[in-house]
């Protein structure tokens, strides 16, 4: 069943989180000052051994007798003493993911008007030109149940507000466009996700609220939850 028709810019997306992790340019310049380290330590380092070689002459005489003898026995290597053990790298838990699930809320600071959207996202065959995605909830304050479908596979879009479907599919490139935007904020934001518990932010200067949870990789989701008919 076909419902009223909508324009495909009707419901908007919500932005997408802001990323918790370090911007690429700022990593880039990390790397850079690193390299300019090595550089100069190198540099003085060499300049040392340069300077401060043996006088010339006759060469030290090898000491003569016995060999030194060569230690024996079972014993185990010392284990080095001094600097701490290095902190492992933590893993990116989404990496990898081909399905993911999670729910998001996002709060205002203005007690008036408290929630501003709450939804349930859906993904599928991320990271390709098939992903699919159901976004489910409320996008507004009137507090409507709304749910977007949008489907890489079938090149096909839909909407579902107020219990009647409206078929996007002519707007496709502009609804993927917008939803794996979205996607790929969450995704960022997740980067230094632990793997368990929720991801929460605060925006300074507004005492809004975003909301992470329910955080689910590589669930069992099937074809038919990104498709109508």
């Amino acid at each position: 069943m076909r419902g009223r028709m909508l324009t495909a810019t009707a419901y908007p997306p919500p932005p997408p989180p802001p990323p918790s992790s370090p911007k690429k340019d700022s990593r880039k310049l990390l790397v850079v000052a690193l390299l300019i380290v090595i550089i100069v330590v190198s540099a003085v380092v060499l300049f040392f051994l340069a300077t401060n070689k043996p006088s010339t002459g006759s060469p030290t005489p090898t000491p003569t007798g016995m060999a030194t003898p060569t230690p024996t026995g079972t014993g185990a290597t010392p284990t080095p003493t001094g600097g701490a053990t290095p902190t492992p790298t933590q893993t990116n838990p989404l990496a990898g993911a081909s399905s993911m699930k999670f729910s998001v809320t996002y709060t205002s600071g203005n007690a008036s008007h408290p929630l501003l959207f709450g939804y349930t996202y859906s993904a599928k065959n991320i990271g390709t030109s098939n992903m699919m995605m159901r976004i489910e909830g409320v996008f507004s304050e009137d507090g409507e149940t709304m749910i977007y479908i949008v489907n890489g596979a079938l090149q096909q879009a839909w909407l579902s507000s107020g219990g009647e479907w409206t078929d996007l599919s002519s707007a496709f490139t502009d609804q993927w466009d917008s939803w794996s935007s979205t996607w790929e904020g969450y995704e960022a934001s997740l980067a230094g996700w632990a793997g368990s518990g929720e991801y929460t932010y605060t925006y300074p200067g507004t005492g809004d609220t975003l909301r992470i949870y329910d955080i689910q990789v590589n669930p069992a989701l099937a074809d038919s939850l990104f498709q109508h008919s």
